[in-house]
This record gives structure tokens, C-alpha cells and sequence, in this order.
């Protein structure tokens, strides 16, 4: 008869001359446990979605940007993140935002012509070099700096991914109705609901190419896609780029191998870099030096502004 032998901690079955001890056993148990863990662990870790889900406003948009050849991994990160919301607020605001209504004037008062000059005692060193380079003149370029950020000092405080999503599902069911509700009454009642989703078809089809613009932008220059904070519009940086034109007229201008849009060493020959594209000359006639404003900015107002301040800053530069 095959009986099993019991000896202490040793069993015996005769059958397969096979000995396995207590400790052995608890040892294998805890070894298979382990392998379970680390194989849940593996799978949650290339499986976010079973981990934390994509919140239901967003799917489409993320399924449009992985069709578009987005990396899945990072979308999944970034849109589960907590930081991600919809801003219908400023986007309503933006909707009705008429550019006569904003104050250019101030920018050739003698506070900011002031600033400007200081602006350009700071920079003097990078500013030679960009106009060596570029040969745009620093006055025009300090002109920008001063209308679009105060020489820098107000880069905006908007979450530019937010705006820029928010902007993109903007006639989604689920975000329009935010969005036109936040529309101030009065301005409203001026627009018909065609227009409004005409301005916000408009606006969509910008902000998409813009938020693949700056998810490219922070993934490569390894930047916290929320730590970027712009204009209303999407507009980020000392010149006040959208993100698609970081990559085409953006220069690391410090050599450091990166285009921060948020340091001077990076953001004037950018903003050099934009005219230069523009066919820039120093001897184009004023209505030639103002089509090239208005491509920067296409604002009648801001282009006069601009070349009203440089004309000025000249006689401070030399």
C-alpha cells in the first residue's frame, strides 16, 4: 500500500518520491502571492485606464488627439490629472471681448514709455545680439514686449490647457451650455445663438491645433503642462506666442537647448525671429513695417501702438 509517512515536518508521497517540508511550502505560497502582486501592479501600471478613467467630457477629445498620433501613455496621465477643468468662464468672455474697447492708449503714456526705456537698459546685451542677428531694431521688439506683458512683468494667469480644451469642446453638449450661460446678459442679447456658435466653432478649430501645439511643446521640453499660465486666449511668454509658433519662430537664444518663452534670453529673439519670418527690413516703408505688426497681432490698434512706442524708445537707443 502507498501510505504517505509523516515525519516531522517532512511529508512523503511514495508515489512521486516527492518531499516538501512546511517551510518549503509557506516559502513557495508567499513566492506565488508576490508574482501576483507585481503582475497586478505591472498591469495597473501599462493599464491606467482600469486605475483612474478618463473623465466622461473628455474621452472624444482624447480619442481624437491619440488618432492625430498622441502618445496614449502621456494623454492618459494628463487627463486624469486633478488640475484639468473646464474654464467656461473666461472662454464666454473671451467670446464677447471687442479689441476698440481696450485701452492702447496707456501704453504711450510716460509710466510704460518709462518702463519700456528701462526694458531696454536691461536687455541691452541680449537685444545687440538679436539685432546682429536678425537685424530688427530692439525699440520695435521692446514695443511688443511692453504692450503684450508689461516688458514681461504680466505674462497672464489663465491655466493655458484648460483654456484651450475648454475652448476646443466649446459646442459639445456637455461644455456649451456653460459656456453660453456665463455669456454677460447684455452682450447676449446683441447675438443670435448662430453667432455665437460661429465665434465658437471658430475658436475651436484654433484651440485644437493650439492644445496639440503646447502638449508636444511641455513633453518635449519635460515642463508641467499646468504650470504654464497664459492669456485668455491660449497666448503664452514674455511675447505672447501661441503654441504653434513656438516651434516655428521660437529661439533658444541662451543656448541652452531649450525655448523658454517665459526668459528674456529666449523670448526677444523669438519675437525677432517672427518679424525676420515676416520679411522684416529696417528701410520698409511705415505701411510695409505695419502689415508685419499685424501679423503679429491683427489689431489696428496694437500695430499704431507698436510703432507709435518704438518711435519713441529710438531716441533712447543707440
Amino acid at each position: 500500500m502507498n501510505i504517505p509517512v509523516e515525519s516531522g515536518n517532512l511529508t512523503k508521497t511514495p508515489d512521486y518520491g516527492l518531499f516538501i517540508t512546511v517551510d518549503q511550502f509557506m516559502k513557495s505560497l508567499t513566492q506565488f502571492l508576490f508574482f501576483i502582486y507585481l503582475l497586478t501592479a505591472h498591469f495597473l501600471c501599462f493599464n491606467p485606464v482600469h486605475a483612474k478613467d478618463i473623465p466622461p467630457v473628455f474621452e472624444t477629445l482624447v480619442k481624437r488627439l491619440q488618432m492625430d498620433g498622441m502618445d496614449e501613455q502621456y494623454l492618459q496621465d494628463l487627463f486624469t490629472r486633478p488640475e484639468l477643468k473646464l474654464m467656461p468662464q473666461p472662454v464666454a468672455k473671451s467670446l464677447v471681448r471687442k479689441e476698440a474697447n481696450l485701452n492702447y492708449a496707456q501704453f504711450l503714456e510716460k509710466d510704460s514709455v518709462d518702463r519700456a526705456i528701462s526694458c531696454l537698459k536691461t536687455h541691452m546685451k541680449i537685444l545687440k545680439k538679436m539685432e546682429s542677428h536678425f537685424s530688427v531694431s530692439a525699440p520695435v521688439v521692446v514695443a511688443i514686449l511692453s504692450i503684450e506683458t508689461l516688458c514681461g512683468t504680466y505674462t497672464g494667469r489663465f491655466d493655458t490647457l484648460n483654456i484651450l480644451v475648454t475652448q476646443t469642446l466649446s459646442l459639445e453638449p456637455g461644455v456649451y451650455p456653460q459656456v453660453y450661460d456665463r455669456i454677460p446678459v447684455d452682450e447676449r442679447l446683441d447675438l443670435t445663438p448662430q453667432e455665437i456658435k460661429k465665434r465658437l466653432a471658430r475658436k475651436s478649430i484654433r484651440a485644437y491645433r493650439e492644445l496639440k501645439a503646447l502638449i508636444i511643446y511641455v513633453r518635449d521640453q519635460d515642463i508641467d503642462p499646468f504650470s504654464v499660465k497664459g492669456s485668455i486666449e491660449g497666448a503664452i511668454g514674455l511675447p505672447q506666442f501661441l503654441p504653434s509658433n513656438i516651434k516655428r519662430y521660437g529661439w533658444d537664444g541662451n543656448g541652452d537647448g531649450k525655448i523658454d518663452l517665459f526668459q528674456p534670453g529666449d523670448a526677444i529673439p523669438s519675437i525677432a525671429s517672427y518679424l525676420k519670418a515676416y520679411n522684416w527690413r529696417e528701410d520698409n516703408n511705415y505701411t510695409r513695417k505695419k502689415e508685419i505688426i499685424l501679423a503679429y497681432n491683427p489689431s489696428d490698434y496694437y500695430a499704431t501702438t507698436v510703432l507709435k512706442l518704438a518711435e519713441r524708445l529710438a531716441d533712447y537707443w543707440h
